[in-house]
């Protein structure tokens, strides 16, 4: 029995290696196909074991329904009611006297009632909200046996306690599994989020934004042009000297979420260093870079900065403008875009050079 139970479960973690390694590599699938791929290999999951049975008494049963359960805490509805359907018509392909039953009350009503607490509780449920599901589940599944066999109550209480026992462990040892997983996941992202971004604005950083305004440079038609725009906050020195740093910080976040609002393919920001904000715009003409600067600036201008609880001020930016050419490199065309910021500071501030 207990190698029967170790088996059910090397098939689930099995399964899990196998859908994480997918995941892992789903950029090069569209969503639909990774859908796809994951309900397959679902589905093969829960029909292989029904040919691995766990037998105590000369009573057979399985785990099939703790993939199941757990794709609907994990997954939501498409993924899970495709995997159960695929499963389910399997099931009563095979036939037998319990294949109704073993559909009804060992598949299709537990998962069913998976989605809808899954939903009620959401994806980040506590510890305790998957003891439930996994608890009442059980009994969606076993107490029916008392109604459909004869002697039904004496047989669950003979295999009650060992498919309970090896239903909660598999499962938690399962769930534990994909917790570690997800937070090995998490931290990936973060950390190839914070290899490309600013970590304080969460702007891309002046490497990625360079790499990527080279890439776009290179995969956009010839008949659009590239810009390239550098930022600097007026008086920053006087703001944190006056407010203090944290307020200082406060700024450079708000100033962020203005430039973010503009994002879009065709504009890239990036904090360049300190309080400067490099810009690629890819545009059909001058006249369009510096409408899109214009209303950028006007904004800024608009917007009142908060800097203490009970406190807001005007913040204003100087703007140097640059024409990336063909015959030029990306970096004397910062260069360039820098050179103009400072003529705008020196002229006074608050104004743009082209």
């Amino acid at each position: 029995m207990i190698q029967s139970i170790l088996s059910n479960l090397a098939v689930i973690l099995l399964s899990h290696l196998a859908i994480t390694t997918l995941i892992g590599y789903r950029e090069r699938f569209s969503k639909l196909l990774l859908q796809i791929s994951i309900v397959l290999l679902m589905s093969i999951t829960v029909i292989s074991m029904f040919y691995l049975p766990i037998v105590v008494d000369n009573f057979r049963f399985d785990l099939r329904l703790i993939p199941l359960m757990t794709l609907a805490i994990f997954s939501g509805w498409r993924i899970t009611l495709s995997t159960l359907f695929i499963a389910c018509l399997w099931r009563l392909f095979m036939g037998g006297v319990g294949a109704i039953p073993g559909v009804l009350y060992g598949m299709a009503l537990p998962t069913v009632f998976a989605l809808l607490y899954a939903r009620i509780i959401g994806r980040k449920g506590r510890l305790w909200d998957r003891f439930v599901i996994v608890s009442i589940c059980w009994a969606i599944s076993d107490i029916p046996l008392m109604f459909f066999l004869t002697d039904g109550f004496s047989i669950l209480k003979q295999i009650g306690p060992w498919r309970y026992s090896s239903f909660l462990t598999a499962t938690m040892i399962y769930y534990t599994v994909i917790q570690i997983e997800k937070n090995r996941f998490a931290m990936k992202e973060r950390l190839e989020f914070l290899a490309t971004h600013d970590q304080l604005t969460e702007l891309l950083n002046r490497q990625e934004c360079i790499r990527l305004t080279e890439v776009k440079a290179k995969s956009t038609s010839k008949n659009v042009k590239h810009f390239i725009a550098m930022f600097d906050i007026d008086n920053f020195k006087s703001l944190n000297d006056r407010y203090g740093h944290v307020a200082g910080d406060e700024t450079l976040i708000q100033m962020a979420q203005i430039f973010k609002s503009f994002e879009t393919d065709q504009v890239n920001i990036a904090r360049y260093g300190g309080e400067e904000f490099m810009m690629h715009i890819c545009a059909q003409n001058r006249e369009e870079a510096i409408t899109l600067l214009e209303s950028i600036q006007e904004c800024i201008r608009q917007t009142a900065f908060r800097v203490t609880q009970n406190q807001t001020i005007s913040v204003t930016v100087s703007i140097g403008l640059a024409h990336w050419e063909e015959n030029s490199s990306l970096q004397d065309t910062i260069m360039e875009a820098d050179q103009k910021l400072y003529v705008a500071k020196d002229r006074g501030r608050d104004q743009m050079v082209v």
